[in-house]
């Protein structure tokens, strides 16, 4: 979905080296060095200059990747007991 201009805003200090969240209603959440975020949204368009500075972007289009692969990929980290159930879903 898209990305949320007010929520965004918050993160944008937990982006930064201090990795501390702080919510509307004042409360902080400090985070680890060894906690990393992953984004997926349809546009940015919603976002400021101040946001997208602190992401690294990857721009995957649906002419460039095969999703049926990247599936078949994950499937195949997954536990053994699990991938029959799994792949009758991805099938669905």
């Amino acid at each position: 979905g898209d990305v949320d201009p007010e929520w965004i805003e918050s993160l944008n200090s937990v982006l930064d080296d201090n990795h501390l969240l702080t919510l509307p209603n004042g409360e902080r959440i400090a985070f680890g060095d060894n906690v990393n975020f992953l984004f997926e949204t349809h546009d940015l368009r919603f976002a400021s200059p101040a946001t997208i500075s602190r992401m690294g972007m990857i721009f995957l289009s649906e002419d460039d990747i095969d999703v049926r692969r990247v599936c078949e990929k994950w499937l195949m980290a997954q536990p053994a007991e699990h991938r029959e159930t799994l792949q009758a879903l991805l099938n669905e």
